[in-house]
């Protein structure tokens, strides 16, 4: 142990150590609304990322530094916010202490970068530098990005509208700009979580039926019809979508589109074609949970579920009916499909009247009756429930 300490001590592993205490350190100031908010290294990052989108004229590196540094010493006196009463005085000073230890633990490493992160400390708390400006700005706007995300992650039903409090802090023309849009952004949210679409995700394993059962629905009860993979194409063609390339690019190399991506499109896609009184058909969404939680938060959560049952014996014999032969490349998508819905099913089926369960087994016909009533079961819980007012 003796022949080691030293070599431990002149290298930077104890400082990156502690830096896994803010990794660790929940930001206090959300710890009031939220549970289990981010952490203060989470909130560095990103400010990190938004230096690299500093403007024009501005040292970006500087502001990567600076974003870096500014909460640092926090990993050593902790998250000190304005409700703890310590005076400005005290917490400089607190800080500062925290600069000089982490100093001492880099000095026998390289002598010159502690003295470097607390240079860019300083700088940013005296604030007279274009980039510290610009970093003070990136601070606020953050955090006024996080309460906005934050009411997406609870589904509308967190209002964190004193964090929209910061803005008059927010004060460069590039900073003020980006707020304006993020105000934007999140009041056509709102409005939209008080507007609610009638959605019905139709999922269910390889040759259960959900094209032939949406497609008689759609044509009996006048609803819309929507199926990702036509949303995509779709969009792929269409010249005037900034993200048209890269949705072809993932088709042509059958590639997964990204979830933050789909959700977008599907936004963009209902709001074209749906009125709020009218229903759609999601046909084969969402594939997984993180498609569905992504839903929930960004357009609506309360959505019917539809889910069309369908035995490995039965889908194989309609596979073959279809004129494919390869009975494994079946099995294994029907077991990719169980371990997807077992693990949406929960969260598909907590509210009563939303979840319906249909057994495909039969012939087109018996089925469809089927799923013709639990259509009309849906339809009929909707004009009967308060909660669809509701986000």
């Amino acid at each position: 142990m003796e022949n080691r300490s030293p070599t431990l001590d002149m290298s930077p592993l104890p400082f990156l150590h502690l830096a896994n205490v803010l990794k660790q350190l929940p930001r206090t100031g959300w710890l009031r609304t939220i549970e289990h908010p981010e952490s203060v290294a989470a909130h560095m990052y990103r400010m990190a990322l938004m230096a690299l989108c500093a403007p024009s004229g501005l040292d970006k590196e500087k502001c990567v530094l600076l974003a870096l540094a500014h909460d640092m010493a926090e990993s050593v006196v902790g998250d000190i916010t304005p409700h703890d009463n310590v005076s400005k005085e005290d917490k400089f000073k607190l800080e500062d202490f925290g600069f000089r230890y982490i100093k001492s633990l880099l000095d026998p490493f390289d002598p010159t970068l502690g003295e470097k992160l607390r240079t860019a400390w300083l700088e940013y708390e005296e604030g007279m530098t274009r980039e510290a400006q610009y970093m003070y700005d990136v601070d606020k706007l953050e955090c006024m990005i996080q309460a906005f995300e934050y009411e997406q992650m609870t589904l509308g039903e967190k209002n964190l509208e004193e964090f929209q409090g910061l803005a008059p802090k927010i004060r460069l023309p590039e900073t003020r700009q980006w707020l304006k849009l993020l105000g934007q952004e999140r009041q056509a949210y709102l409005l939209n979580r008080l507007n609610r679409i009638r959605v019905v995700f139709v999922i269910g394993g390889p040759f259960a039926g959900k094209k032939t059962h949406c497609t008689l629905l759609s044509n009996q009860f006048g609803v819309r019809h929507l199926s990702m993979t036509d949303i995509f194409y779709n969009m792929s063609i269409d010249q005037t979508y900034p993200h048209a390339e890269f949705l072809r690019d993932c088709l042509e190399h059958n590639m997964t589109v990204p979830t933050d991506l789909a959700i977008k499109v599907l936004e963009k896609t209902i709001a074209e074609s749906t009125d709020e009184k009218g229903w759609v058909l999601l046909r084969g969404f969402p594939e997984n949970v993180r498609q569905l939680v992504e839903f929930e938060e960004k357009l609506q959560k309360s959505n019917y579920t539809l889910l069309l049952r369908c035995s490995t014996e039965r889908a194989l014999q309609r596979s073959k009916n279809h004129g494919s032969v390869d009975d494994k490349d079946i099995d294994l998508r029907i077991q990719e499909f169980e371990k997807r819905r077992a693990a949406m099913e929960p969260r598909l089926s907590t509210t009563s009247g939303f979840f319906r369960s249909v057994d495909c087994n039969g012939s087109e016909e018996e089925v469809y009756k089927e799923v013709r009533n639990a259509f009309e079961g849906f339809i009929w819980h909707d004009e009967h429930s308060v909660s669809h007012h509701s986000g």
